[in-house]
């Protein structure tokens, strides 16, 4: 049995229309659960179902055995950072991590040695007497961090919490989120829309379109083989096929893919071969820094290649492609 439960979820603004319907979500005890997809999937409604901030129309609810589908916000205890950090500007970074244990009427000598604790694990010592305004970014982002953590909620909720930093902390403050995590061995749900952000620290991942779970699974499986043409084109694949091209890419098809729709493949799997099974005419080449990408005009259609062979094609060169098997994907939906 999962730690957590979504089941058979509904939700809608207008009694009308469902912005979830029949969502079904597994939430693992200790793990970093992240919920990624376009603009209005759905991923921070269902974020906001789990933190009590919207009311269901149907459906439960389940953590760690409870039924918290009718929960107040204020009695679940869970720890949550959103997107403007939501700091009291008026207090200190002491006082701002200390607020929850104050409500929860824990003794003084408590709040000092819990603040002081979460003040180390999050890399914020020193600036206990600082107010908000006198932080940096990255710094008020590990103090709304520390103030969800500092109660020991039995569940961590991130809306979006790094996407009002620039690109260099991104990457700093997503490490430290994981390292975190995994120290306290906190169940947490993440919402982002960053693909790589998402990735690179989740245990697995939810991908959401209009409403519904298309696929949720380990990030290494969902890269190498997404669900649906959907969620391959979110992780990277720009390159589809009918079934009635394959010979053009020089495919044989095994008995267990003939009900497959369409194959697809990623720009850095193709590659220039004097004996590709498909010619085509470059269009437009881009530097990408330590790889040029191409648009190549097929048979088969526009085709874009990514490689780091120098030196580099020009346009208007004649080009021959390879599609390895093993870089192959086929989806059947």
């Amino acid at each position: 049995m999962s730690f957590g439960e979504l089941r058979d979820i509904g939700v809608s603004y207008d009694k009308k229309n469902l912005i979830l319907e029949d969502l079904n979500l597994d939430i693992h005890k200790g793990e970093l659960l992240s919920l990624l997809g376009p603009s209005g999937c759905g991923k921070t409604t269902t974020l906001r179902v789990l933190a009590g901030l919207i009311e269901t129309v149907k459906g439960t609810f389940t953590l760690d055995g409870q039924d918290m589908t009718h929960v107040p916000v204020h009695k679940r205890d869970f720890g949550m950072v959103f997107q403007s950090y939501a700091l009291f500007p008026h207090l200190s970074v002491f006082e701002n991590i200390a607020f929850g244990l104050k409500l929860r009427k824990v003794e003084v000598p408590s709040v000092t040695k819990q603040v002081q604790k979460i003040v180390d694990i999050c890399g914020i010592k020193g600036l206990e007497k600082r107010f908000p305004k006198q932080l940096s970014g990255g710094q008020r982002q590990r103090v709304a961090l520390a103030r969800a953590l500092v109660i020991e909620p039995k569940l961590l909720l991130l809306d979006e919490p790094l996407s009002n930093l620039d690109a260099q902390l991104r990457v700093q403050m997503r490490t430290s989120i994981k390292r975190i995590q995994q120290e306290l061995g906190i169940s947490t749900v993440f919402v982002t829309h960053d693909q790589e952000e998402c990735f690179s620290i989740s245990d697995r991942v939810a991908i959401m379109q209009k409403g519904k779970i298309e696929q949720c699974d380990n990030p290494e499986t969902i890269y190498s083989n997404p669900a649906c043409e959907m969620i391959a084109r979110f992780v990277g694949f720009k390159n589809f096929f009918s079934l009635d091209q394959k010979d053009l890419l020089g495919i044989t098809l095994p008995a267990k893919i003939q009900q497959a729709k369409l194959v697809c493949i990623r720009p850095e799997d193709i590659g220039f071969s004097p004996s590709g099974t498909l010619r085509g005419t470059i269009e437009v080449r881009t530097y990408l820094g330590n790889s040029y990408q191409y648009e190549v005009n097929t048979p088969a259609g526009m085709l874009t290649v990514s490689s780091n062979k120098t030196p580099a094609c020009e346009v208007g060169e004649s080009v021959s492609m390879a599609f390895p098997a093993d870089a192959l994907v086929f989806l059947e939906r």
